[in-house]
């Protein structure tokens, strides 16, 4: 009884659109001409234009205005009520508004100077399963909406989700540059869209009962369901597949990453760059200094066993080119990666003084006091020498005036000048 209450929730009740009216408006977005077939072509250049200039702004303006969900919820609704008069002028429509958005996509990119793939482009080559989850779920906000007398925003919100526009301008994009992986990727992530959104809108419709256009004898409804299962497994089995393919390509990046991190410091030796290449299983470490050792670049092989990317190849680089002394500009080269090395080591030496300079510090002045947990020396920028020493100390509990004066007394003898102590208890 609860989960029958629950379900009313979900009834569109007093809100449903009529049926034949809402089928009525599906079937009017359907034609490409006059208003359609405008809208469709500025859509194009717009979506083009964004992809080529890196725009996510104007890739998301084009989804807007883009009119090419009309034909696809109508391929979804005809099969749903069996009206197959309505199902050939929607793969009619839909496979010109196809071929129109690609052909003319390309010539944009035939033309046009900039020929650089951005990221708005790149983002629509490698389609996966979540894609699927999101054409599905947009589909069935669609259908909804236009079953329902109050649309809201959806319309707009599911133009954006599932993305129909970008995919086929970035099919252009791969046939105007002979870029066949970024045309099948991209004209395949539109091939998803189409169909989720078309089996959304198929499910949503008879699940409310549209009344059927014609009825169909057993056979015909049994060879139906079966298509529609074909064109869904090769739709959605290549997405599983290219899912799992990031999955694991993410995963042995961030292990790679992790074992740079943990491994691959070397003495004598700095990592100026690295690189991590998950498709192809390869780390790349240039280092600049002295040049792994034979031994080291075996013990770095050994260790990839211990984050299970054993299977990956390790490229082991040194900035330095050495043996190439007669080459002036190689000579410089050398010359100047050498001083940098030596102001790193410097730099490392006087790190390791100021260390021991402090411990010793602490050392002398829990002697004077063994009240004092810690004791720190500022550093003063500026003109240090004409300022007094800062000197933070903190004890176990506030000290009275006697070791203050005394600690103050060791501070001014210790460092030839005046300090200013700085008092810090634990309670």
């Amino acid at each position: 009884m609860n989960l029958l209450r629950l379900l009313t929730f979900f009834r569109l009740g007093d809100n449903a659109e009529d049926p034949r009216t809402a089928l009525e408006a599906i079937a009017r977005n359907v034609e490409f001409r006059g208003t359609n077939l405008m809208i469709l072509v500025f859509a194009i250049i717009i979506a083009s234009v964004g992809l080529n200039v890196n725009s996510a702004a104007v890739v998301i303006g084009a989804m807007l205005i883009s009119p090419l969900m009309g034909p696809i919820v109508g391929l979804g609704a005809g099969l749903g009520v069996m009206n197959l008069d309505l199902v050939r002028r929607a793969v009619k429509n839909l496979a010109f508004a196809a071929g129109a958005s690609v052909i003319t996509s390309t010539l944009y990119f035939l033309l046009t100077p900039l020929e650089e793939a951005h990221s708005e482009i790149l983002a629509r080559t490698t389609p996966t399963i979540w894609d699927v989850l999101i054409a599905a779920s947009g589909g069935f906000a669609g259908i909804i909406a236009a079953a329902s007398k109050d649309r809201g925003n959806v319309v707009p919100g599911v133009a954006i989700a599932t993305a129909l526009m970008p995919p086929l301008c970035t099919a252009g994009y791969g046939l105007a540059h002979a870029n066949w992986a970024y045309f099948f990727g991209a004209f395949y992530l539109f091939l998803i869209n189409s169909v989720f959104i078309a089996l959304a809108t198929f499910a949503t419709v008879r699940w409310l009962r549209y009344p059927l256009h014609s009825y169909a004898d057993e056979d015909f409804t049994r060879r139906m369901r079966r298509y529609v299962t074909l064109v869904v497994l090769i739709t959605v089995l290549p997405s599983i597949y290219l899912a799992w393919r990031l999955v694991e390509q993410s995963a042995f990046s961030q292990r790679a990453q992790r074992f740079i991190t943990a491994e691959c410091t070397l003495p004598g030796n700095f990592l100026v760059e690295r690189s991590v290449d998950a498709p192809s299983r390869t780390i790349t470490l240039t280092y600049m200094g002295e040049g792994p050792t034979t031994e080291q670049e075996a013990h770095l092989r050994d260790r990839l066993k211990l984050y299970d990317i054993d299977e990956a190849e390790l490229q082991v680089r040194t900035g330095l080119l050495l043996g190439k002394e007669e080459d002036p500009g190689a000579q410089q080269q050398l010359d100047e990666q050498r001083r940098m090395m030596g102001k790193l080591a410097a730099l490392q030496d006087s790190l390791i003084r100021k260390d021991a300079f402090r411990s010793l510090l602490q050392r002398e002045a829990q002697a004077v006091d063994p009240g004092i947990q810690w004791l720190v020396v500022m550093e003063v920028p500026g003109r240090a020498d004409s300022l007094p020493q800062l000197v933070s100390a903190r004890f176990d509990q506030y000290p009275d005036s006697t070791r203050i004066a005394r600690l103050q007394r060791w501070i001014d003898t210790k460092f030839d000048k005046p300090g200013q102590l700085i008092i810090d208890t634990l309670r």
